[in-house]
């Protein structure tokens, strides 16, 4: 069996401050600690559960925060920026399934520890098909491209919530509860690495009956931006149709072309900050 991990860091266990995700300072370093030793968690019990290759993507801001020299020395990593798929690069039809981890909520999610999608200062709000969605539910439309599953995603109880509507009835780990943008109540560590071993184990052996994302053709994306001079650029592409002064739209034949669009559009606008 053969699965791959998407791993952001604002969901990890014990990251809750603006210090933790980004910067030089300590705070960062440890949060990167943090983000390898439960991607090893969630590794040990895919191995225990008879998976034989893993391949992890490190998805947050410059994709190189995973520490691979202590990463489990069995596991590819796919690291740096920029990447084809951003934080589904290397995903592909080889695969039995896919796992999140480290999530965080849709932008506009009250209480979300570091809620936002893709970019915090530039996506106020992603539909598919007219279905509102996060970096999880995108993600796993990509994932679906390919015809493989997300059956696990980890993350913020928030994070937890959302799947649920955006992927399906999928295995779920919540390894802290939000109070507040920057602060949540952390699972005991030995009650997380039980967590993991529960749902790693069902997820695996279990993997027939997981939903597989899709959505009909043509795919039409409307994306919400925080300023309308954001909208300015991105109407400068000529697959793109503004609808007011904050929102653009445009059809993409599959996940794979949609994905790349968003991204293109996300980083022209960032141009203006």
């Amino acid at each position: 069996m053969k699965v791959y991990i998407s791993a952001d860091i604002e969901g990890i266990w014990g990251v809750v401050s603006r210090k933790h995700i980004a910067g030089e300072s300590g705070d960062y370093l440890r949060a990167r600690k943090l983000m390898t030793q439960e991607v090893n968690l969630v590794c040990e019990e895919l191995f225990r559960n008879g998976v034989r290759e893993i391949v992890v993507n490190d998805s947050h801001g410059p994709m190189d925060n995973i520490i691979i020299e202590d990463l489990n020395p069995d596991v590819s990593l796919i690291s740096g920026y920029p990447k084809d798929l951003s934080m589904m690069d290397g995903i592909d039809e080889t695969f039995d399934c896919a796992m999140l981890i480290g999530y965080h909520p849709k932008a506009g999610t009250e209480q979300g520890i570091f809620d936002h999608t893709y970019s915090g200062r530039i996506v106020s709000k992603l539909t598919i098909n007219g279905e509102e969605v996060g970096e999880s539910g995108l993600n796993a439309l990509v994932a679906g491209h390919f015809g493989v599953p997300v059956v696990l995603v980890a993350g913020d109880n928030k994070v937890t919530w959302d799947v649920k509507k955006e992927i399906g009835d999928i295995e779920t780990v919540a390894v802290k509860d939000t109070i507040s943008r920057y602060c949540a109540k952390n699972l005991p560590y030995n009650k997380l690495k039980k967590s993991y071993q529960e749902a790693v184990a069902k997820a695996v052996n279990n993997i027939e009956k997981y939903p597989i994302k899709k959505h009909n053709s043509p795919l039409i994306l409307q994306l919400e931006f925080f300023q309308s001079v954001m909208v300015d650029k991105a109407n400068s592409l000529p697959q793109v149709r503004k609808l007011d002064s904050k929102t653009v739209e445009f059809h993409a034949k599959d996940p794979v072309e949609l994905y790349k669009l968003f991204r293109a559009l996300v980083t022209l606008a960032s141009g203006v900050l």
